[in-house]
């Protein structure tokens, strides 16, 4: 497949992924019309992974699911119990982590899914119909959108390094004010540390720990679950 681009255009990213998925989404229902035999309506929106791409082209500081892989997915869901009770996953993304919830046996309708990006949100929604989705920032969900749910586990996708101080300590203190009183919240990070600084952990009452190191995820990950004192 040949991808011919405009002179320039190679510094416009969002442009060139977007004409990589319109190439990709046509290739794929060329092939899937000459296997079947029979006309195919075109899928509304990119494949998945050419979707996370132009979201993370289009916003690189928010958007971090798009570089996790399964040994990452595994890693960060490793702990959860699937019959404790609901899980909260915060920027789920294209579901790279909500799959592996599923596959360690959470319930679909166990899943309350925050995602900030309504076109992704969209997705989720076309993806796991039976999922709590939510079209919000993970720090303006309120208690009456979860539908009296109480999360007995927080899953977050979320490159919280990239966030600013005061609403990383929102997200996280909006998430356990939701939770059981022996939640835990799993966040992944490439830093070298627990990406929620020392300072607001102890403004929270909170302690974390490292549960995993993920050398095949690209970029190498580590895995901390954040729990209350």
């Amino acid at each position: 497949m040949k991808l011919k681009l405009k002179p320039g255009m190679a510094r416009r990213p969002r442009q060139v992924v977007h004409k990589l998925a319109n190439a990709v989404r046509r290739k794929i229902i060329l092939q899937k019309t000459r296997l079947r035999g029979t006309p195919a309506r075109e899928a509304k929106g990119p494949p998945e992974a050419l979707l996370g791409l132009r979201r993370l082209v289009a916003n690189p500081r928010r958007f971090g699911g798009f570089v996790s892989g399964p040994a990452l997915a595994a890693a960060i869901t490793a702990e959860i119990d699937p019959a404790a009770g609901p899980v909260l996953e915060l920027g789920p993304g294209t579901g790279v982590f909500t799959r592996a919830l599923i596959a360690r046996g959470v319930p679909e309708s166990n899943l309350i899914l925050v995602e900030a990006d309504h076109l992704l949100a969209a997705r989720l929604r076309t993806a796991f119909p039976q999922a709590l989705v939510l079209a919000h920032k993970a720090a303006s969900v309120t208690e009456d959108m979860l539908q009296g749910r109480r999360p007995a586990a927080v899953v977050s996708g979320l490159p919280l390094l990239n966030f600013p101080s005061r609403e990383v300590e929102s997200i996280v203190t909006t998430a356990f004010g939701f939770c059981t009183p022996d939640a835990a919240l799993y966040q992944f990070t490439y830093g070298p540390k627990c990406p929620v600084r020392e300072e607001i952990m102890a403004r929270l009452g909170l302690s974390a720990h490292r549960t995993a190191r993920v050398w095949r995820n690209v970029p190498p990950a580590s895995v901390y679950c954040i729990t209350r004192n």
